[in-house]
């Protein structure tokens, strides 16, 4: 049978996903994000496969929401400063609460625009990076928030109890949902100005989860990818493994992003996504998408982070005020 929620592993001839060990160690050379989804993906098994339970196929939204259920939200200040607010919120998500930093501008307007902020596979909701970026953001007049996902931040080693077909990527994603209920909460956010962004294990997570929630207007996605199985041999994946992945993997959602805007920012000298991931995306993403490649790695270590960061918001928000 079929399990969300596993990593994948060598038996025999086949692969199976054992849960949870990627994250135990790192493979040189192959993506990160591949090897992340196989936290959150499984197969079938490699001997004799049960039929799967029927699975919502790809064109179908593959995470749960709660868009009904209270939030119960509660909030408290951790920052005051000239030109935003910084809170400490937390509310109820799918399976979990789910603390988050929300980043409120001071500019006197009722009205903001706002954006879902995601970090990479290593980050939480204070990595420096993903802090940065929420500063220049809310500089511009965007409200901002940054969750952290299931075993990241406050929430690592707090992972609830599964049951099958219950995986920790379905749930970062409906947590996803549940930060955008939250947003639209907010008196201060426009409710028809919302957009994503996210960087590597945050791009690939997000891509999916815009792809089915249309109150997104508006996506970038930086040094992200998909097709988790092309590095492996075709002949060692079962069918069943196959649809397991591709009911969650970006390649097979990306086209329903469109006609929103959508911007793919990746990297020629990117060691933690492959090449191939990139433009499996890219080709996935259709015409309409616009792709950016920079000179640079995964970590855009030889080019002005500050400036890429402006030209992410700045094509955000002008698709958002369009």
């Amino acid at each position: 049978m079929c399990y969300r929620g596993c990593a994948i592993i060598g038996v025999g001839d086949k692969h199976v996903f054992d849960e949870g060990l990627p994250m135990r160690f790192h493979l040189p050379g192959v993506a990160w994000a591949a090897v992340g989804v196989f936290s959150s993906l499984c197969a079938a098994a490699a001997t004799t496969p049960v039929p799967s339970p029927s699975r919502p196929g790809p064109a179908t939204m593959p995470y749960a929401t709660a868009h009904d259920r209270p939030l119960e939200a509660v909030e408290s200040v951790v920052a005051e400063v000239e030109n935003h607010t910084k809170y400490r919120v937390e509310f109820n998500g799918i399976r979990q609460r789910v603390p988050a930093n929300l980043y409120i501008p001071k500019d006197g307007k009722k009205s903001h625009p706002a954006i879902l902020l995601q970090y990479g596979s290593g980050g939480n909701k204070n990595t420096n990076y993903i802090v940065a970026i929420a500063l220049k953001a809310v500089e511009r007049g965007l409200v901002v928030i940054t969750i952290d996902i299931p075993n990241k931040g406050e929430r690592k080693n707090k992972v609830a109890p599964r049951l099958p077909f219950e995986g920790a990527f379905g749930e970062t994603l409906g947590d996803y949902s549940r930060a955008v209920d939250y947003l639209t909460s907010r008196s201060e956010v426009d409710q028809q100005k919302l957009g994503y962004v996210g960087i590597s294990w945050g791009a690939i997570t997000g891509i999916t989860f815009v792809a089915h929630d249309p109150r997104i207007k508006v996506m970038a996605s930086l040094v992200g990818g998909g097709n988790f199985l092309g590095w492996l041999p075709p002949e060692t994946v079962t069918p069943e493994a196959r649809a397991a992945v591709e009911e969650f993997d970006p390649v097979y959602h990306v086209k329903f992003i469109a006609p929103r805007p959508l911007l793919l920012l990746n990297v020629t000298k990117d060691v933690m996504v492959p090449h191939f991931m990139s433009e499996s995306l890219h080709k996935a993403a259709g015409e309409g998408a616009k792709k950016v490649w920079l000179e640079t790695d995964h970590f855009f270590s030889t080019v002005d982070r500050g400036k890429t960061a402006e030209m992410v918001i700045e094509f955000v928000e002008e698709k958002l005020k369009g």
